[in-house]
């Protein structure tokens, strides 16, 4: 069921005539649309519980995906990463049937229950932190949006995205835009 989580992307264009893609993952139920300038890295590998889908960014390229082999693990989501002045990175992975329900929903994200956050962060790696914020003065902040799932097969889907400054307000519009656009199929 979730391994036929094909991908598709399609331009669109807003009312303030900026540029969208449209991302489509039918094996998760699931589309959204983010700005175009983004690269996008669709993930190479599935677990078991834990589902890696798609890597967005504002680095010129994304780390490609490189799943496991009998003798390392697969590059994890997100990968390791260091984004310059105002960058954005967003990762989003799907929980299947081992996923939690959403705790304390603040808010709702394509009509299903969402906790929606958004904390500083330290800029140097941490044993939580794979994307960082590079430069004088580099700061951060992480966003994270834990959504109720479509089905029982798709409990959660989880987004992080870490944005940089200074102008923290144009990357967490952005994301808040994707997130305002995600729909979710039946």
């Amino acid at each position: 069921m979730l391994g036929g989580a094909a991908a598709g992307a399609t331009l669109a264009l807003t009312a303030h005539g900026r540029s969208l893609a449209r991302a489509s993952f039918p094996g998760f139920q699931l589309s959204f649309r983010y700005p175009s300038a983004w690269t996008r890295e669709d993930w190479c590998w599935l677990g078991t519980s834990v589902f890696p889908i798609t890597l967005l960014t504002t680095a010129h390229s994304a780390p490609p995906c490189q799943p496991g082999t009998v003798f390392a693990g697969g590059i994890p989501l997100p990968p390791l990463q260091h984004l310059g002045s105002d960058g954005v990175t967003v990762w989003w992975i799907a929980f299947g049937r081992l996923g939690r329900a959403v705790a304390r929903p603040n808010t709702r994200i394509g009509g299903r229950p969402a906790l929606l956050t958004v904390r500083r962060e330290p800029t140097h790696r941490t044993v939580r932190s794979y994307v960082n914020c590079v430069g004088t003065g580099a700061t951060q902040r992480l966003l994270n949006a834990q959504i109720q799932g479509p089905s029982s097969s798709i409990r959660q889907v989880q987004v992080g995205a870490v944005i940089c400054g200074p102008d923290f307000a144009a990357g967490e519009a952005d994301v808040r835009r994707m997130l305002a656009s995600v729909r979710f199929t039946h």
